[in-house]
């Protein structure tokens, strides 16, 4: 268990802390021992005269100490870690209580429920430093925003951090332990170099796949004006369009879907939902009981499974466009290995691209002048095709699409474990320029969300949606919505060329986007971000 280290001061010229707390620590565990033998003593000679010595002994206080005594040891030995490496410590959540961190669980569940936990963050990390300790349900838990330590995390020191706790929590039940997201070491870097091949360029650009389900959108949104829930419809859209790309066959959900199309569609979003809610719920994940979470993980497997049968049963054909299954059976794995690959890639490649159009949409609904200037740069393109080539030499689009993703990442927050006792490169002392020793097992977790509006790095305006920041700035790890180092997103590429395609050929079609409600945005954090409120507009044709 990791201290407090509020009152810590490893330079005071004092006996070292750690020194006092192994001496509190070995008084107590002396007077545990010392009651335990005068317990055995008066209980096996009845003879033996009672002294005041004996009186003192209580097996009762004894017993409320340990956790006291083992406390001491533990503050003891991290303390001695902490001195050895040159660390100092980082500040402290304000906690009401420290014991459990009950009241970091309770603050934070209110503000899920309340779709502001991405803000509550971000207030957090502005009010007690941009990396603290928390004790989150027993446990304590290293939160930061710095981009140093993040660069150390993800890549300077990517052997010393591991998929565990939380994110694994979340992705495992659906997933298993071999896919490429829930897999560390070995078993990660073998799943990477499967994929890898995938997204090769002549892969990315082939948009004639993509192409078909964004037409199929556009003839679902009426012409008029009128309102429309866009949102369900682009889930739909990247559900159909990663089916096809990784299956051959499409779930057609925005078309004419099967029953078990429509039903496996739920099911998945409710699956990532209720994953996620275990995720933070932490070692009290037990209490989340549901029946209709392993059911719906059932399904989703038998639904995929049954894919893969079928597609693995057909005769290629040699006009056919890429299918990623294909490649998959090439490689000669198991099918269980493959379903694991199939859904992550359904996940990342179904729910982030959703979540950062939607979230994009909402804005441009509400921004007039954003879309006019989207509108006269895509009118220079003509009657020319809308290719990647061209989607790479739109400079006001791309900027458009990174204010998006600084804004609104997808996949908000995530976390590693420490393999092994280590060092993060800042965020101890008192001006936060100290490196932090993290012990092996303690977790630490960052906000995406919180990082990329820090004003100290993106300016007083970092909340407010402005594409034109990006003609000057330039960032490195201050801008990681695509994570970064060995583990980056490998499908970056193909996720902005889809969001790109889809923007022009929107803008295309129709002249103006209005909102038709008046509610604010609010994000649900499910393993991706999802609107609360959904997407209400209403497009008139151009």
């Amino acid at each position: 268990m990791t201290p407090s280290l509020r009152v810590v001061n490893i330079t005071s010229p004092a006996m070292a802390p750690h020194i006092v707390h192994f001496c509190l620590s070995a008084v107590l565990t002396a007077y545990m021992v010392w009651t335990a033998v005068e317990v055995y003593f008066s209980q096996t000679k009845t003879n033996r005269p009672s002294t005041p010595a004996h009186y003192a002994a209580s097996p009762v206080l004894a017993i409320l100490l340990a956790p006291i005594a083992m406390t001491q040891y533990s503050k003891a030995k991290y303390l001695s870690k902490m001195r050895s490496q040159g660390c100092l410590p980082a500040p402290v959540y304000p906690h009401s209580d420290p014991i459990l961190g009950l009241d970091w669980l309770r603050v934070s569940l209110k503000a899920m429920k309340n779709h502001v936990l991405l803000e509550h963050w971000q207030s957090t990390f502005k009010r007690v430093g941009n990396t603290f300790w928390v004790k989150a349900v027993g446990k304590w838990v290293l939160m930061t925003n710095d981009p140093e330590n993040l660069k150390a995390i993800l890549a300077s020191s990517f052997d010393d951090w591991v998929i565990d706790g939380p994110r694994l929590n979340a992705v495992l039940p659906m997933l298993g332990p071999h896919a490429i997201f829930s897999a560390n070491g070995a078993l990660w870097q073998d799943a990477r170099a499967t994929m890898r091949p995938s997204f090769v360029r002549n892969q990315i650009a082939d948009l004639a796949c993509f192409q078909k389900h964004v037409n199929r959108l556009l003839d679902k949104i009426p012409k008029d004006g009128q309102r429309v829930e866009l949102q369900e419809l682009l889930y739909r859209m990247t559900m159909d369009s990663a089916t096809e790309f990784m299956f051959g066959h499409s779930t057609n959900t925005l078309t004419n879907p099967t029953a078990e199309a429509v039903e496996f569609f739920k099911m998945f979003d409710y699956v990532n939902a209720r994953s996620a809610n275990r995720a933070r719920l932490g070692v009290m994940g037990f209490l989340d009981r549901d029946r209709k979470f392993n059911e719906g993980i059932r399904f989703v497997h038998r639904f995929v499974d049954e894919y893969v049968e079928k597609v693995q049963a057909e005769k290629r054909s040699p006009e056919r466009s890429y299918v990623f299954l294909n490649e998959m059976f090439d490689s000669g794995r198991d099918p269980q290995y493959i379903r694991s690959q199939l859904l992550a890639l359904i996940l990342a490649g179904r729910d982030t691209t959703a979540s950062i159009l939607s979230s994009l949409l909402w804005i441009l609904a509400r921004r007039p002048d954003i879309v006019q200037a989207l509108r006269t740069e895509i009118d220079g393109l003509g009657d020319a095709e809308v290719t990647w080539e061209a989607l790479k030499q739109m400079k006001y689009l791309n900027m458009v699409m990174k204010e998006a993703l600084r804004l609104f990442p997808p996949v908000s927050s995530l976390s590693r474990s420490a393999a092994r006792d280590t060092v993060l490169p800042v965020g101890g002392g008192p001006d936060g320029k100290s490196p932090i020793f993290v012990p092996k097992g303690n977790a630490v977790r960052w906000s995406v969300f919180a990082l990329q509006r820090r004003e100290d790095i993106f300016g007083p305006d970092a909340d407010e949606f402005r594409p034109e920041r990006w003609n000057e700035l330039r960032v490195s790890w201050e801008y990681i919505p695509f994570s970064g180092g060995p583990r980056v997103c490998i499908g970056q590429q193909f996720a902005l060329t889809q969001m790109g395609y889809f923007l022009v050929r929107l803008f295309q079609t129709f002249d103006t986007i209005e909102a038709r409600d008046d509610l604010p945005m609010q994000q649900e954090m499910m393993i991706s971000l999802k609107l609360a409120n959904d997407l209400w507009v209403g497009l008139k044709r151009a």
